[in-house]
């Protein structure tokens, strides 16, 4: 294959990589917004993990009527942008701004589908409100905060800086510099935002091995990251 089509491919991929990780992130940021505004934590956690699953039932059992979904969402944005610039009096250019900000968020989602995902449906996403849910039960409110901060900052760091700098694969799954960065990002974002650096230690430790273990990390690192928060916690009692 020439270099020409290599390098291609590869930033292609990771473009892909890049889309999957921003829309995990925002993901990530809404299971956050409990601990941000006063709410029901269980009822929100639980009801965003109920609408994972009926997306994903709906992705599984009836594909069809998932794709003509995205059709008319994106339909549906075009006419409320076309209906917005008529109610504009200065209208230069805005027609054309509108319909690419929506090929832009088409593009987004398509390149952030994995071939699994538009074939069997979005199961990281089902898999990482479940694996909220379970820190949520098991360990309380106190330590989503650790489940929140490992799922956007150690999974994201650590993908895209494997994607980029590459490296040996440990269990055929991570790599020894995407894990090394993701877990200096993790341990350097929680001590920031006021975690014990031993109990950030703990947590990472949980992480990384919750990541090299697990076939679904989406899963995992949440509730390992939770564990970390609550190991501490206790040890500290004990103490």
């Amino acid at each position: 294959m020439p270099v020409t089509e290599s390098a291609a491919s590869g930033l292609e991929a990771l473009r892909a990589l890049a889309a999957r990780k921003a829309l995990h992130v925002i993901f990530v940021l809404l299971m956050a917004i409990p601990l941000l505004v006063e709410m029901q934590t269980e009822l929100y956690v639980a009801a965003l993990t109920l609408a994972s699953a009926v997306l994903y039932t709906v992705q599984v059992r009836r594909p069809r009527a998932w794709e003509e979904f995205k059709r008319g969402l994106f339909r549906a944005l075009e006419d409320f942008f076309g209906k917005l610039e008529s109610a504009v009096q200065d209208r230069r250019g805005l027609g054309a701004h509108y319909h690419k900000v929506v090929r832009q968020l088409e593009s987004l989602i398509t390149a952030a589908e994995r071939d699994y995902e538009k074939r069997h449906g979005y199961l990281g996403v089902v898999m990482g409100a479940a694996g909220f849910l379970v820190s949520l039960t098991l360990f309380g409110r106190a330590h989503l905060f650790a489940s929140v901060i490992s799922m956007a900052v150690y999974d994201a760091v650590s993908a895209v800086a494997g994607a980029l700098l590459g490296g040996r694969r440990v269990l055929n799954k991570i790599t020894l510099w995407g894990t090394a960065l993701g877990a200096a990002a993790n341990t350097a974002a929680l001590i920031a935002l006021g975690a014990a650096p031993l109990k950030a230690l703990i947590i990472v430790i949980l992480v990384i091995l919750a990541d090299a273990i697990s076939p679904e990390d989406n899963l995992t690192i949440p509730v390992a990251a939770a564990a970390g928060s609550y190991i501490y916690d206790i040890l500290l009692s004990s103490v």
